[in-house]
């Protein structure tokens, strides 16, 4: 499972995320992570993040909040994971 490096704005926290699936959306690359420690959890919790920046090798992302953002693009992560482990709620 490929994972990625993620920092907190807000607290500089560093969290491992891993990559559950991802998906392009309106020439967005949206993300869909689990932090690393919750990975084998009954119940992780899941995070959308999104690509804002692309500086050559390096991508740049952020947490995925806005609630009609979210709404777009649930859907299409629960067609994605309908064969996986992985059911969002």
């Amino acid at each position: 499972m490929d994972r990625i490096e993620f920092i907190f704005e807000e607290t500089n926290e560093k969290v491992i995320f891993c990559i559950i699936a991802n998906m392009q959306m309106n020439e967005v690359a949206y993300l869909l992570v689990v932090d690393e420690k919750e990975i084998d959890d009954d119940n992780p919790t899941a995070y959308v993040i999104k690509a804002v920046e692309i500086d050559g090798e390096d991508v740049i992302y952020e947490l995925v909040d806005d609630e009609d953002e979210l709404d777009l693009v649930s859907p299409r992560f629960e067609e994605l994971l309908e064969k996986s482990d992985y059911m969002m709620e």
